[in-house]
């Protein structure tokens, strides 16, 4: 099967126009076309000269995707979009609704690896790492879907995404071409486990990605047990990493931090936590736990303690307010399940 074009950033695309003897300048063309008019085949691509196209159409496909199928949160407006990709591939993404603005959670896999305890993806394994095109259908879905403008992206969703790397950097230099989508960089964010040669690579590169971290728990024997990663890279190597990316961007991280009831909302929890981070530029969200079957306890009093515990320390505390929780849309939650009313 040929290689899908949508696979390809930009300059992929000129270093192959080039090998086929076309100027790479046309590589602007047909990003024009395919993001900017939706251009569907070959045969659509208008801004782009006819030899050119009979050329890449040689050479590549343009595979449809289908539209995902879409549930919508009574509660708050949150659209969950489930998408079947191929090879029995489902994903799921997010639309979230704010004051004055509209986020996108993108998945950079079918399924996770990761294992960890707390999560519904973790428990379907991985099925398959998604391709650059998978995910910017992904974005181009939940742009429809909102019906207006998406202020940020957060690669958020199912997958740990520095374990497919490869394919997010083309996903990300795609959606932010000029030549294409043209959505800033500096708008999108990636959240990691803690996927350490993978933080130090961004932190070593151009790209002007946000950088998010789950920390999960400040006891490494805890996170161990809820988090499995720890194995294979460490608390304090994350840590560690996650300060020379701040030193290297001149940018802060964001620490994630699951609160579970009665199980790592201490006092004590809270001070070891504000010891493992001291130094380290970042801003502290607190998710309250949400578990797979349902709606979780919400914003406790534990979980306001540990806000103000954190906050008396030094360390800027916010508490992450879920949504879509009642179409299993929140954090923790995604696992390709149909839920919520259909819209």
């Amino acid at each position: 099967m040929k290689p899908d074009l949508r696979d390809l950033a930009r300059g992929e695309l000129e270093a192959r126009l080039s090998r086929l003897g076309e100027k790479p300048v046309h590589a602007a063309a047909v990003f024009a076309a395919l993001y900017r008019d939706g251009a569907a085949s070959f045969g659509a691509m208008t801004r782009v000269p006819a030899r050119v196209r009979r050329l890449l159409e040689k050479e590549f496909s343009l595979r449809g995707f289908g539209e995902p199928e879409t549930f919508v949160s009574a509660a708050d407006g949150t659209r969950k979009l489930l998408f079947s990709f191929p090879g029995g591939a489902p994903a799921e993404s997010v639309v979230l609704p704010g004051k004055g603005r509209l986020s996108a959670c993108l998945s950079s896999q079918s399924g996770c690896a990761c294992g960890c305890v707390f999560c519904a993806t973790g428990s379907m394994g991985l099925i398959r790492d998604l391709r650059p095109s998978e995910m910017v259908a992904q974005y181009e879905a939940c742009l429809r879907a909102a019906a207006g403008p998406l202020s940020s992206l957060v690669f958020m969703g199912m997958g740990e995404p520095f374990l497919n790397w490869e394919n997010l950097k083309k996903a990300v230099l795609i959606l932010s071409d000029d030549a294409g989508h043209g959505f800033p960089q500096s708008g999108m964010t990636v959240s990691t486990v803690g996927v350490v040669p993978v933080i130090r690579e961004l932190a070593g590169s151009p790209l002007k990605l946000k950088l998010a971290v789950s920390l999960v728990a400040a006891d490494a024997g805890l996170r161990a047990r809820l988090v499995p990663a720890e194995a294979r890279w460490p608390l304090r190597e994350v840590i560690a990493a996650a300060r020379d990316y701040c030193a290297a961007k001149k940018a802060q991280v964001f620490f994630e931090c699951i609160i579970f009831d009665g199980v790592n909302d201490s006092a004590e929890d809270a001070e070891r936590l504000a010891r493992l981070i001291k130094g380290v530029p970042c801003r502290l969200n607190l998710i309250p736990h949400n578990p797979p079957g349902g709606p979780g306890a919400g914003v406790t009093p534990r979980v306001k303690a540990f806000q103000k515990a954190m906050i008396a320390s030094g360390v800027r505390t916010y508490l992450r307010l879920e949504k879509g929780p009642d179409i299993a849309a929140a954090c923790g939650q995604l696992a390709a399940r149909r839920g919520g009313s259909a819209g």
